[in-house]
């Protein structure tokens, strides 16, 4: 869906290897404009720490289309 910038690590600061995506349910007004409804929710991005193993996952943006 996304060709995120990199992520990086919140406890090591080594570059996350992108994991998988999940579709959840928006939690307030603010996500709720901007779910994607022929999803039903909104993308969330997430990661894994090849280095530390932490987890960590962010908003998914949408590509933009040529």
């Amino acid at each position: 869906m996304t060709d995120p910038a990199p992520m990086f690590c919140p406890r090591c600061k080594a570059p996350m290897n992108h994991h998988a995506e999940k579709l959840v349910e928006p939690r307030d007004a603010e996500e709720a404009a901007r779910m994607d409804f022929a999803l039903g929710g909104l993308v969330e991005e997430c990661y894994a720490c090849p280095a530390c193993g932490e987890s960590a996952s962010r908003p998914a943006v949408p590509r933009r289309r040529p």
